[in-house]
């Protein structure tokens, strides 16, 4: 017996002997073959210069995915890399944790999303002492006007919007304003109010006959502009702030039966918005160039890293997009 089970683990022994050189071999034939073909492919692809990251909210706003698409497409042109975070829009403080995540990384560069309100200098600061080069980016320039920023103003967005509106309709205008999601300060204090209320005093007699903040949401447009006409018929004009909340109010215009009654200037271009402009639901989206602005900042942190000076803030502008087309 104990003669059977000596013969059975020398022969199991043996196997496993045979198991372990025959593993090796083939190991050793796998890192020929992968350093004979994959990795001497692999190295003919240049390694990023540059690490870049890019902070923006998670939002269906087709200004975010814009600035990604432009953030994208400088790095190409930057040999750099790029690593999105993106926080929840409606958790904004979750944006300084990855602020923190990038400085403790010790990545090259640092393009992220600064609205107003928000502590842009001292993230400026505390960027450049770590070495990190940072770009903010947005709409609005913030408090202090840190050099660098990039953005499309929403005061000139709403001056625009409000000049097309009265244009059509002149001093029978009866405004409806939706504000954006998640700003902070009173509604009447927010640029964008402020350019279309400026624009209209061109048009003795044309007034803003409500205003309102979109709450978080794909609904959220619908919702305002439910609730805005149904307070307030008299509403003949509704001005949009941005691409989703202008497709929800293209919805309830269709759905109330009310187009061709009621005006609608909108933002931004999306294949959506494409479709009711065709349709004559909406006159024109204000487009903010947010691909142009994602491109620009990879090309900023370029020349920053390069030795340049941050230069001052930049403006975006915009284009207005018609049924006629594009304009400017």
């Amino acid at each position: 017996m104990k003669r059977a089970a000596w013969i059975l683990a020398a022969l199991f022994g043996a196997a496993f002997l045979g198991a372990i050189l025959m593993n090796a071999r083939l190991v050793d034939q796998s890192r020929r073959a992968f350093a004979g073909g994959v990795f001497r492919e692999t190295s003919r692809i240049p390694k990023a210069r540059y690490h870049l990251v890019l902070v923006i909210p998670d939002d269906d706003d087709s200004f975010f995915s814009g600035l990604a698409e432009g953030v994208r497409s400088g790095a190409q042109e930057t040999d750099s890399a790029v690593q999105v975070f993106r926080y929840a829009a409606s958790s904004p403080a979750d944006s300084e944790r990855f602020f923190e995540i990038a400085l403790g990384a010790g990545v090259d560069g640092l393009i992220m999303y600064s609205p107003r309100g928000e502590p842009v200098l001292r993230r400026a600061e505390a960027a450049l002492r770590r070495g990190v080069v940072f770009v903010p980016v947005g709409t609005d320039v913030p408090e202090g006007e840190p050099p660098g920023f990039i953005g499309s103003a929403s005061l000139l967005q709403g001056f625009e919007g409000g000049r097309r509106i009265c244009a059509a309709l002149g001093a029978s205008a009866r405004i409806g304003v939706i504000l954006p999601a998640g700003g902070a300060g009173p509604e009447e204090e927010e640029p964008l109010f402020r350019g279309v209320s400026a624009s209209i005093q061109a048009f003795p007699g044309a007034r803003v006959s409500a205003l309102t903040r979109a709450r978080p949401g794909t609904l959220a447009g619908e919702e305002a502009a439910s609730a805005m006409l149904g307070a307030d018929p008299s509403i003949n004009a509704i001005f949009c702030a941005n691409s989703r909340d202008t497709m929800g109010v293209a919805q309830v215009i269709v759905d109330l039966n009310r187009v061709g009654s009621i005006l609608v200037v909108g933002a931004d271009e999306t294949p959506e918005i494409l479709r009711y402009i065709e349709k004559g639901v909406v006159t024109a989206s204000i487009v903010r160039d947010s691909k142009w602005i994602g491109r620009e900042a990879v090309l900023a942190f370029a020349r920053i890293k390069d030795g340049g000076a941050p230069a001052g803030p930049v403006e975006a502008g915009f284009y207005v997009r018609t049924a006629e087309g594009r304009s400017p």
